[in-house]
């Protein structure tokens, strides 16, 4: 009897001790903490205005036939001075444009003065270089003719943009352009050429 109690004890604690064994857990290590980047603040371009300013350098020319049914009576003039200008470009193929030139130094007495408002198509040829047109309406005083006369004006220019962005102007640019003030036929055929250079600032 007492070896059929301790054979089933035996058993018992055999069964316990195995079942036991398959239940003991592993230990199961902690996982690494993973360093977090520092997440940047995202950058918003500022589009550009449109809106731009400039001023340089120009030439001008002029030469009036002042009574061409009796003789030749030509008056030519060439001076220098500055021009100014103002502008805002609604997109990239068109814009308008306000010009201020004063020519004061060369040719005494023949200074000239021209200020008019200017629709301005233009073309991109490349992310930095741009073409225009002048198309407008100004006012030139032509001291030699001691007069002032109002019409059509028209010209053409070409400009460089130094840090241009995906065609979008912002910052310096550089421009050269061609600008007939004034032409006049009648008693009078006066014309008017202009040359200038500068520097635009587009905001």
């Amino acid at each position: 009897m007492k070896k059929v109690v301790f054979s089933a004890l035996a058993a018992v604690m055999l069964c316990s001790t195995s079942y036991a064994g398959k239940n003991v857990a592993k230990a199961v290590e902690p996982p690494l903490p993973v360093p977090e980047k520092p997440i940047k603040p995202m950058e918003t371009a500022v589009p550009p205005l449109g809106m731009y300013v400039g001023g340089g350098y120009t030439y001008a020319h002029g030469e009036c036939h002042c009574n061409p049914q009796y003789s030749p009576n030509v008056s030519k003039s060439n001076t220098h001075g500055i021009n100014l200008k103002a502008g805002y470009d609604f997109f990239e193929y068109a814009g308008i444009e306000a010009k201020y030139l004063y020519t004061p130094w060369g040719d005494t007495d023949k200074t000239m003065k021209h200020y008019g408002i200017y629709f301005k198509p233009m073309y991109p040829v490349t992310d930095n270089i741009d073409v225009y047109g002048l198309v407008g309406y100004g006012k030139t005083k032509c001291e030699t003719l001691n007069d002032s006369f109002k019409g059509f004006s028209w010209g053409l220019g070409a400009e460089y943009t130094l840090n241009a962005n995906k065609g979008k102007k912002k910052g310096l640019g550089i421009y050269a352009e061609y600008l007939q003030p004034l032409r006049k036929t009648g008693n009078r055929d006066i014309k008017t050429h202009t040359g200038s250079v500068g520097l635009a600032y587009h905001f």
